[in-house]
């Protein structure tokens, strides 16, 4: 707590008490590229978490086979849709989008996945 002394317009003079607050504790943490919110976690899994986040890559990985789906899958999406798209004769502008919006869309999906493993739903 501290105190202030105001003085006024008409030269009056307050004491004023300022309580200090404490700011809100974050719970979310960066971990392997996705926000994770640890409260949302099992109490197994937030413990999992942490140890990685402290020992960093001499810990086991909890989502490694879901980012060595995701790279697959991937690398299958854009060597089909380049392809494909290569074979239609569309311009190299056209292919470079389509390959940044399949890109998106497949980092969207394995971020879900991987918060669903996280969560445990």
């Amino acid at each position: 707590m501290s105190f202030t002394l105001q003085h006024n317009a008409k030269g009056a003079t307050a004491m004023v008490t300022t309580a200090a607050t404490p700011l809100a504790v974050s719970h979310t943490v960066l971990f392997r590229g996705v926000e994770v919110d640890l409260k949302r976690c099992a109490e197994r899994t937030r413990r999992m978490i942490e140890t990685a986040l402290e020992r960093g890559h001499c810990s086991p990985n909890p989502l490694a086979d879901l980012e060595a789906l995701e790279e697959r899958t991937t690398a299958q999406a854009v060597a089909q849709l380049s392809c494909a798209m290569l074979t239609e004769g569309l311009p190299a502008i056209e292919i470079e989008d389509a390959l940044c919006e399949l890109r998106t869309h497949m980092d969207e999906h394995f971020n879900q996945r991987k918060l669903v493993r996280l969560y445990e739903r």
